[in-house]
């Protein structure tokens, strides 16, 4: 069974994510994507909210769409959020799951700083959403890792691939839309609606001159 993975701060959770989560799906066929939440990442900065609302909008979010589910792995681990272990975690509870990482190209291109990166293909599929016209250069080590696991045609039966799709994307930022929520601007069309809401309720990301 093809299972997709999409981790993320989700911070929050905005129609870009769901959206690229869902073209991934119907493209390869996945059984699902469980959008992990990363409660503790590893490689980038803390998230501007804490753990609890991260995740009450990322439920919110995959209520939405059928297919995506809210994945609360990392929150049940303790230490910092690892891919690695979570692949690992995955492909182990089933072997008839077949776990496809989820990761847009520019992600992609940092994979050498990851915590035990060049294990990850032991354990999952890597499938890397390239947008149209992005011509960034990749480090050698990771030219090195496609030229000896990527493939030209998917084959769902194995774990071990890099597999690139070239997919419309919506260019949304969270970054953005916690600066824009802080000035006050409108940003409801960037999320589902009872995302939107709950911001609104909790008043997230607001600061004391500004609220949406």
């Amino acid at each position: 069974m093809l299972v997709g993975l999409y981790g993320g701060t989700f911070d929050p959770v905005h129609t870009g994510h769901t959206h690229a989560a869902l073209a991934v799906k119907r493209a390869l066929e996945l059984a699902e994507v469980r959008m992990v939440l990363a409660a503790r990442p590893g490689h980038r900065g803390a998230p501007a909210e804490n753990t609890a609302h991260r995740w009450q909008m990322l439920c919110l979010a995959c209520d939405q769409h059928p297919g995506l589910v809210a994945d609360d792995m990392e929150l049940q681990r303790s230490g910092t959020s690892f891919t690695i272990d979570t692949v690992m975690a995955v492909r182990e509870s089933a072997n008839a799951v077949v776990p496809c990482w989820i990761l847009g190209q520019d992600a992609f291109a940092t994979l050498p700083i990851w915590y035990r990166w060049q294990s990850l293909l032991d354990f999952c599929n890597l499938i890397v959403v390239e947008r149209p016209g992005d011509t960034r250069q990749e480090p050698e080590a990771v030219q090195s890792l496609c030229h000896t696991h990527e493939v030209q045609t998917f084959d769902p039966g194995r774990v071990g691939q890099i597999y690139r799709l070239n997919i419309a994307m919506k260019e949304v930022s969270a970054t953005a839309i916690r600066s824009d929520i802080a000035a006050g601007k409108a940003v409801e069309h960037l999320l589902a609606p009872p995302v939107y809401a709950y911001i609104r309720q909790h008043r997230l990301y607001v600061n004391t001159e500004n609220a949406i």
